[in-house]
C-alpha cells in the first residue's frame, strides 16, 4: 500500500507498515513472524519520546489558552484551548507557559514571579485583592499575584503536552511534525537492527536520525529572521529623516560618527 506523506502525519499501523517493507521482516504476534508488533510499537513511542524531550519549544506544539479569573482567587488549573481548538485542558497539559496576559480594559503582560518571593510580598495584611500583575506556577497550578479583585479575561500562551493518543488509537495520526517522521522511521529501523544483532546497519540508521533531527531542529527553533539584512542605513524607527513636531525621529545607526549607535 502507499503511503502519504503529503501532509498529515502518519499512524502508527502506517509507520509500522512502512517501517515492515523497508526492513523486509514480517511484523506481527505469529510465531513465525520476525519482530512482534508490540515491540516495534515501543520503539516507535520511544523514538517519539526522545524528539520531543530535544526541546521544550517546538513550534508544533504552540497554544494558545484562555480563562476568566474568579474574584479572589488566586490558583487556577484549568483552561480552555483555544488554539488548537479542544475544549477544557488542565495545566498538566502544558508543556510551558510563556505569557500570560489580561485582556481586560486596557490589559497588562503579566511577569513570571518565583513562588516562594510571591508568599513572601503577599502575606498576611498584605494580601489585597487588585489588578494580577505577576503569575507563578507551583503544584500544577497558575497563581496569580496579586489575587483579582474583579473578573478578567486573560490569555494564556505556551506550549502544550505532546499526545500519546495515537499509540492506543491507531487511526490517529502520531502528534509529531511532519518534518520528523522520516527521522523517526530512521530510529525504528535503528533499533530493530539493533534487535537483529546488526551493529552496522543500526549504527548506520542512528546517524541518519541523529543528523536529520539535528538538521530540523535547528531550523525550527532558529530565530525569526523578519527583514532583510540591510548595508546601510541602519533602522529606521519612522520612515523620514525629518520631525514635523517638537519630538525629533529616532534612528539607529551602525558603528562612527555615533558610537552608540542612535541619532536624532
Amino acid at each position: 500500500m502507499a503511503i502519504n506523506f503529503s501532509n498529515a502525519n502518519l499512524t502508527l499501523s502506517q509507520m509500522r507498515e512502512f517501517v515492515g517493507e523497508l526492513s523486509d521482516l514480517d511484523i506481527g504476534f505469529q510465531e513465525n513472524d520476525d519482530i512482534s508488533t508490540d515491540l516495534v510499537n515501543g520503539f516507535i513511542k520511544e523514538g517519539f519520546q526522545k524528539i520531543v524531550a530535544l526541546s521544550n519549544r517546538w513550534p508544533y506544539y504552540q497554544a494558545t489558552y484562555g480563562f476568566t479569573t474568579v474574584v479572589d482567587q488566586r490558583g487556577y488549573a484549568s483552561f480552555g484551548r483555544i488554539l488548537p481548538s479542544i475544549a477544557t485542558v488542565g495545566i498538566s497539559d502544558i508543556q510551558q507557559i510563556k505569557a500570560v496576559v489580561n485582556n481586560t480594559n486596557q490589559g497588562n503582560a503579566l511577569v513570571y514571579i518565583d513562588q516562594a518571593r510571591a508568599e513572601s510580598i503577599w502575606v498576611g495584611t498584605q494580601d489585597i485583592a487588585e489588578i494580577p500583575a505577576y503569575f507563578s506556577i507551583w503544584a500544577n497550578q497558575l497563581n496569580l499575584w496579586p489575587k483579582p479583585d474583579d473578573t478578567y479575561s486573560m490569555t494564556l500562551r505556551g506550549y502544550r503536552v505532546p499526545s500519546l493518543a495515537w499509540f492506543s488509537d491507531e487511526t490517529t495520526a502520531i502528534d509529531i511534525d511532519p518534518q520528523m517522521q522520516l527521522p523517526l522511521i530512521n530510529y525504528v529501523m535503528a533499533r530493530i537492527f539493533q534487535f537483529q544483532e546488526d551493529p552496522e546497519m543500526a549504527r548506520e540508521y542512528m546517524t541518519s536520525f541523529e543528523r536529520a533531527v539535528a538538521i530540523i531542529q535547528g531550523q525550527l527553533t532558529a530565530p525569526s529572521s523578519n527583514r532583510q539584512l540591510i548595508m546601510s542605513g541602519g533602522l529606521q524607527l519612522t520612515p523620514y529623516d525629518w520631525w514635523w513636531s517638537d519630538t525629533p525621529n529616532l534612528r539607529v545607526l551602525p558603528g562612527s560618527p555615533y558610537p552608540l549607535g542612535v541619532a536624532l
